[in-house]
C-alpha cells in the first residue's frame, strides 16, 4: 500500500512540475513571459526591421530572401512575352499588311524590330504598316527586348499572290 501511495504521489508531482513548466499551473503572474533565449534571422536573411528581441513589440518584422529584391515581388517584372500579329496574312500583290506587336510582361523600355523577309529595311516600329511589292512567301520575324536585357521573338507567314 506505502509504494502505492508513494508511486502516486511522484506521477502526481511531476504532472504538477511538467505543466507549471507549460503554463497549466502554479502560481500566476501579471508579467508576460520572456522567452529563455533571443532568436535571430539567418544572415542570409536580413531584416528590414529591428529584431523583436532588441525591444520591439507588435508584429514580426518583415524579412527579405537571400538575393531577392526589398519591396517584394511587385519589383519583379515578368517574364517577355511577345506574339506577330497581322491583320491579314495573304492576299494579292502589291499586298498591304498591318503588323502588330502583342506583348506581356518584360521591364520598360522594350525595344521592337520586324524584319518583313523581303529585302527591304527593318522596322523599329511597334506595329509597322508594310508592302510586299512582288509575289511570294515571306517570313515575317518579330524580337522584342526590355531594359533588364529579356527578349522574345515571334514570326508570321505572309503569302502575296
Amino acid at each position: 500500500m506505502m509504494r502505492i501511495l508513494a508511486c502516486s504521489l511522484a506521477v502526481g508531482l511531476l504532472a504538477t512540475v511538467a505543466l507549471t513548466g507549460c503554463g497549466g499551473g502554479g502560481t500566476s503572474t501579471s508579467e508576460t513571459p520572456k522567452p529563455a533565449t533571443a532568436t535571430t534571422a539567418p544572415a542570409a536573411a536580413p531584416t528590414t526591421a529591428p529584431a523583436a528581441a532588441a525591444g520591439a513589440t507588435g508584429a514580426t518584422p518583415p524579412t527579405t530572401a537571400a538575393g531577392a529584391k526589398e519591396g517584394g515581388d511587385e519589383d519583379l517584372a515578368a517574364p517577355l512575352l511577345a506574339w506577330a500579329d497581322s491583320d491579314t496574312d495573304e492576299g494579292k500583290a502589291p499586298l498591304t499588311v498591318q503588323f502588330k506587336a502583342d506583348v506581356e510582361g518584360g521591364t520598360p523600355p522594350l525595344s521592337y524590330v520586324w524584319k518583313f523577309g523581303d529585302g527591304t529595311p527593318d522596322s523599329t516600329e511597334a506595329n509597322p504598316k508594310h508592302v510586299y511589292q512582288k509575289p511570294g512567301k515571306y517570313r515575317a520575324d518579330l524580337e522584342v527586348k526590355d531594359s533588364a536585357g529579356d527578349s522574345d521573338s515571334d514570326y508570321l507567314e505572309i503569302d502575296a499572290q
